[in-house]
């Protein structure tokens, strides 16, 4: 049978530094939005094997696969059986106006989780691997704001800020953050997920790193500003994007 998880819609905490922070645990947080960061990306081809959430012989198959209707799009392999899998969203809401997303794998097994917001414009979910190396999260964007879940274990699950709401980039409609992305803001070599905002005179950015903790998320101390950026990478900095991979060409999306 399929996997439905619930959606905690709160927005998180805010992530560029500067932002106020009058709500505890986050550094550089203000209480009830995110902010976003966006500039370079993650692995298409995250290896196989076990860490990302299966086995080598992949997700144990259910009853129930993608909806009829639903919006598709080849993805990582997320349960490393070696073999792309599928995410996809649903075409229509449910009747809360809850809609539906998921990942199908190679192996048949679907995990879905629901998607809650008020915003009027087109729902859009992308699978992402934050490290290149297994860190398996989905993206799950309403236009306004970007919702974090993780993939694990063979489960879509919310992933919380330190004052137990859901985690969430702010996409310029508060003003904290203008996209999200992966790319070494502490400068270990190595992606983090990370927090985009523009700088008022549109020519740079500053990312904001989150610190990942299986189902929970804060934002750190460490950012880092690029001043001149260039067009695209500022372009990056108000989009969703993680690695190799964008929102536009690699997610899916219930409109145009």
């Amino acid at each position: 049978m399929r996997t439905r998880l619930p959606l905690v819609l709160a927005v998180s905490a805010a992530l560029i530094a500067g932002c106020s922070a009058d709500d505890g645990d986050d550094a550089t947080a203000a209480p009830t939005t995110a902010t976003t960061t966006a500039t370079t990306t993650a692995s298409a081809t995250p290896p196989g094997g076990s860490d990302a959430g299966g086995s080598d012989a992949g997700c144990p198959a259910t009853d129930d696969g993608i909806p009829s209707g639903a919006a598709t799009r080849p993805t990582l392999d997320v349960d490393g059986d070696r073999a792309a899998d599928t995410e996809w969203i649903a075409s229509s809401p449910a009747a809360d106006g809850s809609v539906l997303f998921g990942v199908t794998t190679a192996s048949g097994a679907t995990v879905t989780a629901d998607l809650q917001s008020a915003s009027p414009v087109a729902r859009s979910i992308l699978v992402a691997d934050v490290t290149g190396d297994g860190e398996l999260v989905v993206l799950a964007s309403d236009g306004r704001q970007v919702l974090l879940y993780a993939y694990s274990d063979c489960q879509i699950v919310p992933v919380q800020n330190p004052q137990g709401e859901q985690y969430a980039f702010d996409l310029g409609f508060t003003g904290y953050g203008t996209g999200v992305g992966c790319l070494d803001v502490d400068g270990d070599g190595v992606r983090d997920l990370a927090g985009l905002l523009v700088n008022g005179d549109g020519t740079g950015y500053t990312a904001t790193a989150v610190v990942l903790d299986g189902p929970r998320a804060s934002n750190s101390d460490v950012s880092m500003g690029v001043a001149d950026a260039g067009a695209a990478a500022v372009e990056a900095a108000r989009s969703i994007t993680c690695g190799d991979l964008t929102m536009t060409d690699d997610g899916v999306t219930t409109g145009p």
